[in-house]
């Protein structure tokens, strides 16, 4: 969950997600990170990651693999949606370069999800607060 630029490093977990063999047999990927469609951005970092995400599904053919939804707005929505993955056995991935404070890692932990985050900043701080039953609005 999270805007789609080189910072955020999205597209780089995406290239990591592509070229593990075994990580592709277990395990689908879904990315929760800026516009789809090009012509909705006026941002040219985020155009180019955007045409990067673009070229990556077609280069390694990630049909039925691969799932990019745009950020959702909807604090109550966001929560089911980690609640969801809790739900499925999945885990929360935030492969930033560098992230000052970590909201994403909180919310995640908070619903009981595995959680890999950067070294750099913030997530290395965050102390884990683990609730057993996720019923919460984030």
């Amino acid at each position: 969950m999270a805007r789609l630029d080189l910072e955020k490093n999205i597209t780089g977990l995406v290239e990591m997600y592509v070229k593990n063999t075994k990580l592709r047999e277990l395990a689908n990927l879904v990315m929760v990170a800026g516009y789809i469609d090009v012509n909705k951005s006026k941002d040219r970092e985020e155009i180019a990651e955007i045409e990067k995400m673009d070229e990556l599904v077609k280069k390694y053919n990630l049909d039925g693999q691969f799932r990019w939804i745009t950020p959702q707005t909807n604090r109550a929505r966001n929560g089911e949606l980690y609640c969801y993955i809790v739900d499925t056995k999945g885990v929360f991935v935030q492969p930033a370069v560098y992230e000052a404070f970590g909201l994403t890692v909180i919310e995640a932990m908070t619903c009981g999800l595995p959680t890999f985050a950067t070294s750099h900043g913030g997530p290395t701080e965050i102390t884990m607060i683990r609730i057993p039953h996720c019923s919460i609005s984030l």
